[in-house]
C-alpha cells in the first residue's frame, strides 16, 4: 500500500515538475514577463514558480519517503559499480553545466533563444521591476510630468493615483503594466546626453563578438578595455556570462568594453 501510495505521489509530482519547468524554460525573462502581463493558461511567471518549488518539494518528501521504504534494496544499490557511474555522470552534468561545457550550454543557449521569439521582446523594458514603482517614482526615474501622466491617463479612461504601483494600476484597470507605460511615455523628457545602452534590448544574450560588430566596436579594443578591469572573457562568450562571473550586469560589461 506505502508503495501505491509514493508511486502515484512521485508520478504526479513529477508530470507537474516537468510541465512547469517546461514553461520556465520557455518563458520571456522575468523583467520582460512581469512588466508585459505575461501569462500562460491564465497564470503569471510568479504563479509558475511556486507551483514549481511546491512541487519540487512534494516531490522531495516523497524521494525521502521512498528511500526508507526501499532502502535495503537501495543500500545494495549504493555499493555497486553502477552507483560509482552514476555518480561520476552527475558530477559530470554538475561540472559542465557550472561552467558551460558543450553540449549543456547549447540547452542554455537555446533557453535564450526560445525566450527571444516571444512577441513582448518588442517592448522596450524602461526600468527593471518598474511595474513596482509607484506611478509617481516612475515618472520621476523616467523624466515625466506626473501630473500630465495623470491626466494622459484620465482621458484613456485609466484609474489612477500617483501612490499606486503600475502593477495596481493595471490590474485594476484590466490593462498590463507596458500598456499604462504606453499611455505616457510620449510624455518623457529626452536626456540631454542618452545612454549608449539600455536594459532589456536583449544584449546579454549577444556574444561579445555580436556585441562588438553590432556597435562598431573593436573585439581586441573590448577584450583588452575588459582586461584592463579584471575581466577575462572570450569573443564567444555572451554579456550575460561575462558579468555573471564578475558580479557585474551586462550593461557594465557593454559600458567597459566600449570605452
Amino acid at each position: 500500500m506505502k508503495r501505491k501510495w509514493i508511486d502515484l505521489f512521485l508520478f504526479y509530482s513529477t508530470v507537474m515538475i516537468i510541465f512547469s519547468g517546461i514553461v520556465l524554460y520557455i518563458m520571456p525573462h522575468g523583467r520582460v514577463a512581469y512588466f508585459t502581463g505575461w501569462t500562460f493558461l491564465g497564470l503569471g511567471k510568479d504563479a509558475w514558480d511556486n507551483l514549481h518549488v511546491i512541487f519540487g518539494i512534494l516531490m522531495v518528501i516523497v524521494a525521502i519517503w521512498h528511500i526508507v521504504v526501499n532502502w535495503k534494496v537501495l543500500k545494495k544499490y549504493l555499493i555497486a559499480k553502477e552507483s560509482l557511474f552514476s555518480l561520476a555522470i552527475v558530477v559530470f552534468i554538475i561540472f559542465g553545466t557550472v561552467n558551460n561545457l558543450q553540449p549543456f550550454k547549447a540547452v542554455s543557449d537555446f533557453e535564450e533563444y526560445v525566450k527571444s521569439l516571444w512577441p513582448q521582446n518588442k517592448y522596450q523594458i524602461p526600468i527593471a521591476h518598474g511595474e513596482l514603482l509607484t506611478l509617481k517614482d516612475f515618472c520621476k526615474k523616467l523624466g515625466i510630468n506626473e501630473t500630465e501622466a495623470l491626466k494622459k491617463l484620465k482621458k484613456n479612461g485609466i484609474s489612477a493615483e500617483l501612490d499606486e504601483t503600475l502593477e495596481e494600476i493595471a490590474q485594476k484597470n484590466n490593462k498590463t503594466p507596458v500598456e499604462i507605460y504606453q499611455m505616457i511615455k510620449n510624455l518623457k523628457k529626452e536626456p540631454t546626453i542618452k545612454p549608449k545602452f539600455m536594459p532589456g534590448s536583449g544584449m546579454g544574450r549577444m556574444s561579445l563578438e555580436e556585441f562588438c560588430k553590432k556597435y562598431h566596436i573593436d573585439i581586441n579594443k573590448a577584450i583588452y578595455n575588459l582586461k584592463e578591469r579584471g575581466i577575462k572573457a572570450d569573443k564567444k562568450m555572451t554579456l550575460r556570462e561575462i558579468a555573471f562571473k564578475n558580479n557585474l550586469t551586462p550593461i557594465d560589461i557593454a559600458e567597459i568594453a566600449s570605452q
